[in-house]
């Protein structure tokens, strides 16, 4: 009964031990909330979760009450505009089309009307443009002052469909002003209005805004240099800018952000993740890949013009979620933030590739340091690293189990030669 024990307890620290490896390295947690139901859910990564995590998501895992990995999906939930089966043409005329601008002069019926597809040639060019409408040909009244036009190109012909939506209207004209900013026009092959259908016309990935930045300027005699802090390291992947001091401008925007191993300044910004163009024809908005930087620069170019005041920066990111099936009664928790960590590789993933994103949501608590990970005050002394003594007791437990085993089967050896005798 002794030795029988003694291996019990030698098992159970082993099962203990590996618990504690499935979270080991992480630096944070937070708990879920509690599951009234069990079935699969959406956990939404807010931007306080992503300070903590690397920008691909790879470190964060659910773990049930056990400290055992929970299987889990990451995915960016998406929404669908209604696409078109049927494609009217539009009659139109091109009045302008240079460097400049191009302008597309559009007859319409009085009917309602939401969208204008443009067919042009294959291009990755971006360019803004204004729509505007008219009963008269000669009173216009804006619809929408600043649309980022950014087609995808059509990999089956060497033409795409670009769709501008805008809310509802029934005017007699419609005008498109294309700024090309001294820059080639695109090649304009039809216009067209899409009616409503049932396949996808494009996927529109929803973002969440960071919280509030605090912005330093210094100016300069050809450039600003913007400092931008963010409460946390944030994940960001665009940027939209608040900017007064000039009614017409354009201007070459850099964007750097530190190495976050490196100290950072003016004289060192690290490296350069996107240069754009601002104006004020556009929507002062750009994407980029994902950073996470508590500090980032901007560099606005101003040439000979006076320098515009940065009023304000904000900062977005993609929604992403984590799902996984959860079982009613049990609690769970994520943990964040391990540097060492892979992407882990669940069946879940094969099973079901997609997921929904109207799924039930389940809230997170607020965000812990694990123990061992919390900064000790200056003048504490440093707490000594003790894995060694887990080995330790692991490799001691071994032999235990080693000496005693050999022990029985001595005892069985001396018991079987008496009965023999």
């Amino acid at each position: 009964m002794m030795i029988k024990r003694l291996i019990n307890i030698f098992v159970g620290c082993i099962i203990s031990y590996t618990s504690f490896a499935q979270v080991e390295g992480y630096k944070f947690y937070a708990v879920l909330d509690t599951v009234k139901k069990s079935g699969f859910y959406n956990i939404a990564l807010a931007p306080t979760i992503n300070a903590n995590l690397k920008t691909d998501y790879s470190d964060v895992r659910i773990v049930n009450a056990a400290n055992k990995w929970v299987p889990h999906i990451l995915h960016t939930p998406k929404y669908a505009y209604g696409d078109i089966l049927i494609k009217a043409d539009l009659k139109y005329t091109i009045t302008e089309n240079n460097k400049s601008n191009t302008n597309i002069l559009i007859s319409s019926a009085k009917i309602d009307r939401n969208n204008i597809g443009l067919i042009m040639n294959n291009t990755a060019a971006e360019r803004y443009c204004k729509l505007g409408g008219s009963d008269d040909n000669k009173n216009w009244f804006v619809i929408n002052d600043s649309i980022l036009i950014d087609p995808e190109s059509n990999e089956e012909n060497n033409e795409t469909d670009f769709r501008i939506d805008f809310p509802k209207c029934n005017y007699l004209f419609y005008k498109i002003s294309i700024i090309n900013n001294n820059k080639d026009p695109f090649k304009i092959k039809a216009v067209v209005y899409n009616t409503t259908g049932a396949a996808v016309s494009k996927i529109k990935i929803n973002e969440t805004q960071n919280l509030n930045t605090v912005v330093f300027q210094k100016d300069s005699a050809k450039i600003s240099y913007i400092k931008v802090t963010q409460q946390k390291a944030f994940h960001f992947d665009a940027l939209n800018l608040k900017l007064n001091g000039s009614t017409y401008f354009s201007r070459k925007v850099d964007l750097y952000v530190p190495d976050k191993t490196i100290a950072n300044s003016f004289a060192n910004m690290g490296e350069l993740v996107k240069s754009f163009t601002v104006s004020n024809s556009s929507t002062l908005k750009t994407n980029f890949l994902v950073q996470a930087s508590k500090v980032f620069y901007l560099l606005i170019y101003n040439d000979d013009n006076l320098p515009l005041t940065v009023n304000a920066v904000t900062t977005n990111i993609s929604e992403h979620y984590i799902t996984s099936y959860l079982e009613k009664g049990q609690s769970y928790k994520l943990i964040l933030g391990n540097e060492l960590a892979t992407f882990p590789n669940y069946d879940l993933q094969e099973t079901f590739p997609t997921m929904k994103d109207t799924l039930p949501l389940l809230a997170t608590k607020e965000i812990t340091a694990f123990k061992e990970n919390i900064v000790a005050p200056p003048n504490d002394l440093p707490k000594n690293n003790n894995k060694w003594i887990i080995w330790t007791a692991l490799v001691a437990g071994l032999f235990i189990l080693l000496f005693l085993t050999i022990k029985m089967i001595k005892e069985v050896d001396k018991k079987t030669n008496n009965d023999t005798i």
